[in-house]
């Protein structure tokens, strides 16, 4: 395996890379914040609006990560025993 050496231009583009990443994780934390609060204007109930939050990050878990979903579903199982 070669590494490629380490460069100015290279720490430049990791640096920018880093930035558009963190840009990218502000606007996805904007959605989220903006998808709870349509659901606390729909219902009137904080409360609801995190049960939607937790229905949404199930329904997340179980397209993108099965093995997440199953200790998920372990853990819920076990509060209910």
């Amino acid at each position: 395996m070669t590494v490629k050496p380490q460069t100015y231009w290279t720490e430049r583009l990791d640096a920018s890379d880093a930035r558009r990443k963190e840009q990218q994780l502000d606007i996805a934390r904007g959605l989220i914040a903006a998808g709870l609060e349509m659901v606390f204007q729909l219902t009137g109930s904080g409360l609801r609006a995190l049960e939607e939050t937790e229905a949404a990050a199930s329904v997340f878990l179980a397209a993108h990560n099965p093995t997440i979903a199953a200790e998920i579903a372990t853990l819920e199982t076990q509060g209910t025993a």
